[in-house]
């Protein structure tokens, strides 16, 4: 389950539960901790990207790594403290394994779509019921920030509130999650059992961030694919 981690020996001797970031050459290692719902936002909140127009209707994304908020996240989850230095290659390559997820599947059932994602713990599962048109629309306006830039370039940032806040209004029940995580689902009388009120509300900061805006970004793309859709060949 997402959050269980094995205990691995660090360079001191220590025996902690922890993720093993290994980096080959030069040799090193680094026990890491899941970061926290409030220190995932804060990093990923930080992320912009640069879309640059190069004629004929082309483009040329460009990812711009924020330095000093890949530092504050890897030094606030590196557990082994005195351990050998990272730098910024090897502190982003340690935050990427430790946030690495994938959507695996989404299937729709009946009123609810429920999507799969997978972790290096093994798949969350979550239930989503389908958004209203408008909860639909703030979403998609409000899930990339973009300005203008000189020399036809655009800047986009990715505001991690508007997916938090799709996917707190939306889900229904989430399995896969250690018990620190998890929220239990089941069924009564054969109909889905909807978790409401405080039990559903407790768990939901909990749930990392990015998880949320894979899996409401895939419900999003799911009812795309069913608008009308105009072919430009007729």
């Amino acid at each position: 389950m997402y959050g269980e981690l094995n205990t691995i020996k660090t360079t001191t001797g220590d025996e902690i539960p922890a993720i093993p970031v290994a980096i080959q050459n030069p040799f090193k290692t680094a026990a890491m901790r899941l970061p926290t719902a409030q220190e995932i936002s804060a990093y990923t909140g930080s992320i912009r990207q640069l879309v640059r127009r190069v004629g004929r209707r082309s483009t040329e994304d460009q990812d711009v790594p924020n330095i000093d908020a890949e530092r504050k996240l890897f030094e606030a989850i590196r557990l082994d403290k005195s351990g050998v230095e990272f730098d910024e290659a090897e502190m982003r390559y340690a935050i990427d394994l430790v946030l690495r997820h994938n959507v695996v599947d989404c299937e729709r059932d009946g009123d609810y779509y429920a999507v799969k994602v997978a972790t290096l713990w093994g798949v969350t599962t979550h239930a989503c019921r389908i958004p209203t048109t408008r909860e639909l629309q703030t979403y998609r306006e409000g899930v990339i920030k973009s300005r203008e830039l000189p020399r036809n370039v655009e800047e986009r940032r990715f505001p991690p509130e508007v997916p938090t806040e799709f996917y707190d209004a939306i889900v229904t029940s989430v399995e896969g999650y250690a018990p620190q995580f998890n929220v239990p689902t089941g069924t009564v009388n054969g109909n889905r059992h909807v978790l409401t009120g405080a039990e559903l509300k407790a768990i939901l900061p909990q749930i990392p961030p990015h998880h949320k805006r894979s899996v409401v970004g895939e419900v999003s793309s799911a009812l795309y694919d069913l608008d009308p859709q105009i072919d430009p060949s007729e």
